[in-house]
């Protein structure tokens, strides 16, 4: 029974990490979606037509009203660019993520002030009560930035 749920998510990895995954890039973006445009599947389409796999990091989209969608695009170079500009062109506002949070750990007192307003889930304490940083998880929202007491957080871009 073991072997068989083995190959099963052996298949299902090897879906989502296709052979070629060492050409492929990743891009996080924001897609701001005006109200006429809230139902369309962006993440199909992105995967259909241009290869691409979509982690959604956040989203807040009502029907009938305007959303906001933070995900990573992972793809060949050329799939992103050509996926960026048909998003581009449906209508929907798309922004590339090039900030990236830091932290300066050997000034870290590690009081745990910045996971509490932490909705991404990229910050912890570790067994040993040690702040750790899940930077696929984080957003780049910068709440740690101003929720840090001791100014160890840095949004570098």
């Amino acid at each position: 029974m073991a072997a068989k749920k083995n190959k099963k998510t052996e298949k299902i990895k090897e879906q989502i990490e296709p052979a070629s995954s060492s050409l492929r890039t990743r891009k996080r973006v924001i897609l701001s979606f005006p109200p006429s445009l809230v139902q369309t599947p962006v993440t199909y389409m992105l995967a259909k037509e241009y290869d691409i796999v979509s982690n959604i990091l956040r989203a807040e989209i009502a029907p009938e009203e305007s959303g906001k969608l933070v995900m990573e695009m992972d793809g060949l170079p050329e799939n992103l660019d050509k996926a960026i500009e048909r998003i581009k062109e449906s209508g929907i506002e798309i922004t590339e993520i090039a900030r990236k949070v830091t932290f300066a750990m050997d000034k870290c007192i590690h009081c745990g002030a910045c996971i509490s307003v932490c909705l991404a889930g990229a910050l912890k304490l570790d067994k040993d009560f040690h702040l750790e940083f899940i930077e696929p998880k984080c957003t780049v929202c910068e709440m740690c930035v101003t929720s840090c007491p001791v100014d160890v957080v840095n949004i570098d871009i």
